[in-house]
C-alpha cells in the first residue's frame, strides 16, 4: 500500500472516529441539557410550590389578624354602648326624686334589716327625708322582728344612695352602687339582647 494510500485511510478512519465522537458528545449533551432542564422544572416547581404555601400561610395570618381586630373592635364597641347605657340607667336612679329614693331606703331597711335595733347609713341628700319616716320604719322592723326595734340614721358623704345597714349581728350593704351591681350582674346579658338583637 502506498503511503498516500495509507494516510488517506488514517485520515478517513480519524474522520469516522472523530464523527462518532463527535454524535455522541453531542448526543450527550441533548441529554444533559434534558436532565438540566427537567431538573429546573422541578426546582422551579418545587420554589413555586414553596412560595405558594408562604403566600397562603401569609393570607391567612393576615385573614385571621384582621378578623380578630375587627372582633375586638367590635367587642370594645359593644362593651362601650352597654357600659354608657348602665351608666346612664345608674345615673337616673342616682338622681331620682325623693318620693323614689325614700321608697327605696325604706323598702331596703324593712326587707334586709338583720337585727331589731341598726344603723343605717344614707347619703347625706337622703338624711333628713328618711329620718322623717323613723317611727313607720320601726314599727315595720317591730312586726318583722317580734319585739322593739330601734333604728339610728346617720349620713355617709361615700354613699351615694341606698343605705348601709349595721348592726351587733352584721352589716348588710343595700347602697346603690352595691344594689346596681348586682342588678347590672343579673340583667347584662338581658340588656345585651336587647341592645344586640342581631348578634
Amino acid at each position: 500500500m502506498s503511503t498516500n494510500a495509507l494516510i488517506e485511510k488514517i485520515m478517513k478512519t480519524a474522520e469516522a472516529e472523530a464523527e462518532q465522537i463527535t454524535n455522541e458528545i453531542m448526543l450527550r449533551a441533548a441529554e444533559n441539557e434534558k436532565l438540566s432542564l427537567s431538573k429546573a422544572d422541578e426546582d422551579c416547581a418545587a420554589a413555586y410550590k414553596v412560595a405558594e404555601e408562604k403566600c397562603a400561610q401569609i393570607k391567612r395570618t393576615a385573614e385571621l389578624t384582621s378578623g380578630l381586630s375587627g372582633r375586638k373592635a367590635k367587642l370594645h364597641a359593644h362593651r362601650e354602648l352597654l357600659d354608657e347605657a348602665f351608666s346612664e340607667a345608674y345615673d337616673r336612679i342616682k338622681n331620682a326624686d325623693d318620693g323614689f329614693r325614700l321608697s327605696f331606703i325604706e323598702n331596703m331597711i324593712v326587707k334586709y334589716a338583720q337585727d331589731a335595733k341598726i344603723t343605717a347609713s344614707v347619703a347625706e341628700k337622703d338624711l333628713s327625708l328618711i329620718t322623717a319616716k323613723k317611727a313607720e320604719i320601726e314599727a315595720a322592723l317591730t312586726g318583722k322582728f317580734g319585739k322593739a326595734s330601734s333604728v339610728e340614721f346617720v349620713s355617709d358623704a361615700k354613699i351615694p344612695g341606698g343605705v348601709y345597714m349595721s348592726s351587733l349581728l352584721c352589716d348588710v350593704d343595700c347602697t346603690l352602687d352595691s344594689v346596681f351591681e348586682e342588678l347590672r350582674g343579673k340583667y347584662e346579658a338581658e340588656a345585651d339582647k336587647l341592645l344586640f338583637p342581631a348578634l
